[in-house]
């Protein structure tokens, strides 16, 4: 749901939705404002400077806009923080919420923090906070749950270590922004480890480092956008289990299987296969990429027994 401008770019990004399945019945062509866009230029130096087409047709999307046949036949409204930007998305999105809600939708808030509401977690508590605490179900990185909660972040990428990176917070540091509806919050930090809370239960799947698309980037954003999407897909095939451990543990360990083979698909597209080994570096000293072989052929005797303290195995 949302508005293009009704010019080659938007045009194109309609056609691929459609080509792709995507129900499109609630995107709109403006013709009087441009399709939004972020503009890049490296400089001589080999700086990146970035720009946004302003204003553009995705701040000009209006409560008028919001179609309510396809609300009701959704079974999870899915937004972020990006809506939030502008007093005009950020009214319709509320309603949007209201609506779902209204018809039986789950909501889903991946938080998604855009680089204006990195500045200050005070300000940025008060511009989500509509948004946060209408949310059924939340999904955030490690970054912005610590950036959320005032926790300095740890240096440390060992995946064993319990004061890493990796290091699983208790519940009552998640409480400090818990809210009375939410069933489930989860804490995702790419493809090496996902965790989950709920007012009774809490725990973690530990996976494998994101493979780099290319071997010039660091880029990890498609395993990032595919996590969020395996998690709404298995959330809104069994919405009375959200609350169980069991499957919470099931959702979290196939998100992961979908962010690594997404990377991989993405790498083969651009002609690169994911390495087997990382190239020693302070900051990956500790860890090394699984290849696609070991990933798909982790033997099951390698499981522990209990399935609800299951995890991918992590291959030192």
């Amino acid at each position: 749901m949302g508005k293009l401008g009704d010019d080659e770019y938007g045009q194109s990004m309609l056609y691929h939705l459609n080509v792709n399945g995507v129900q499109t019945r609630a995107v709109s062509l403006d013709p009087s404002a441009p399709t939004a866009m972020s503009l890049m230029k490296v400089t001589s130096r080999g700086s990146l400077n970035t720009s946004c087409v302003k204003p553009c047709a995705e701040d000009c999307f209006l409560q008028s806009d919001i179609n309510p046949d396809v609300l009701k036949e959704a079974k999870m409204f899915y937004y972020n923080s990006s809506a939030l930007l502008e007093p005009t998305t950020r009214t319709s999105l509320l309603k949007a919420i209201e609506v779902s809600k209204k018809f039986g939708g789950i909501t889903f808030f991946d938080l998604n923090l855009p680089m204006p509401l990195w500045s200050s977690s005070k300000e940025t508590k008060s511009l989500i906070k509509e948004a946060w605490e209408a949310a059924d179900i939340i999904e955030v990185t490690k970054q912005e749950l610590e950036f959320l909660c005032g926790i300095k972040p740890s240096a440390n990428s060992d995946t064993k270590d319990e004061k890493s990176e990796f290091a699983h917070y208790s519940p009552e540091v998640v409480m400090k922004i818990w809210h009375d509806n939410l069933k489930v919050l989860f804490v995702t930090n790419g493809t090496s480890k996902i965790h989950y809370y709920t007012e009774k239960h809490n725990g973690s799947v530990r996976g494998t480092e994101d493979a780099p698309i290319t071997p010039f980037t660091s880029e990890m954003s498609q395993s990032g956008d595919t996590i969020a999407a395996a998690l709404m897909n298995m959330l809104s095939i069994n919405p009375h289990l959200v609350t169980d451990k069991v499957y919470l543990h099931k959702t979290a360990k196939h998100a992961i299987k979908c962010g690594v083979i997404d990377q991989w698909l993405a790498a083969r597209e651009r002609g690169f296969l994911p390495k087997g080994i990382a190239e020693p570096s302070s900051e990956h000293d500790e860890a090394r990429f699984i290849t696609e072989r070991e990933y798909r052929t982790i033997p099951d005797s390698m499981q522990p027994a209990n399935p609800s303290d299951r995890e991918l195995t992590h291959v030192e």
